[in-house]
């Protein structure tokens, strides 16, 4: 296992001819956009790692995404082992426990307790695109964005962004992406309350535009 710590919107940032080197922070997101705008459909692996006072939630996922907002996702270690949830393209969420009982699909509403990390996050909310959204909305919030020193992360080289600023609903105050140098694509996000780490999301063995199919997206 590849294992490290760390999910359509209407503001775009001009972009130049600059370097990676040279690029402003606003250049960089405007990559990242733009990049998302050619995702069709994605599978990757996933880390999570949240934090609610003194709870802590780890898990390694599988997750599945494809246009409208069809998602997939299998715990395969941590709480919920075995567990797995899906939202199809009309936006019915259904849901398998781990262990015997696996086998037992059922519906769940959008108030399910079921669907929802630690942090009160929606499991369908994990994709990229609503990743994206919430860093935009950010910065049109009048968060403060600035770009730091480029880091390897996962072995791959990244440009690192910081965000900070004050969100009373969430209580995050700083939000951090790391992202590939080459296809633009985060590879890994870090949130704060202060000082303190709360919630921190890994992506790899990233596959692009496979063609998934829809029957995937239902148990």
């Amino acid at each position: 296992m590849k294992q490290a710590f760390l999910l359509s919107v209407g503001l775009v940032f001009l972009v130049g001819s600059a370097t990676g080197q040279e690029k402003d922070p606003k250049q960089i997101l405007n990559d990242v956009y733009a990049k998302w705008k050619t995702v069709q459909d994605y599978h990757c692996m996933m880390q999570s790692n949240n934090r609610l006072g003194e709870e802590k939630d780890l898990k390694k996922i599988e997750f599945w995404f494809k246009l409208r907002h069809q998602v997939r996702m299998e715990v395969l270690d941590g709480e919920k082992k075995g567990s797995a949830l899906t939202r199809n393209d009309a936006g019915r969420i259904r849901g398998r426990k781990g262990g015997l009982l696996k086998v037992i699909p059922v519906t769940l509403d959008e108030n399910d307790e079921r669907i929802f990390n630690l942090r009160g996050r929606k499991f369908y909310e994990a994709d990229w695109g609503t990743v994206i959204k919430e860093v935009i909305q950010r910065v049109k919030n009048g968060w403060t964005l600035k770009r730091l020193a480029d880091e390897m992360y996962n072995q791959v080289p990244c440009l690192v962004l910081e965000l900070t600023g004050q969100e009373p609903e969430s209580g995050v105050t700083k939000d951090m992406i790391w992202v590939d140098q080459v296809n633009h694509l985060i590879l890994h996000r870090k949130q704060f309350e202060g000082t303190l780490p709360v919630n921190e999301v890994a992506w790899w063995e990233i596959q692009l535009n496979t063609g998934l199919g829809d029957d995937l997206f239902d148990l």
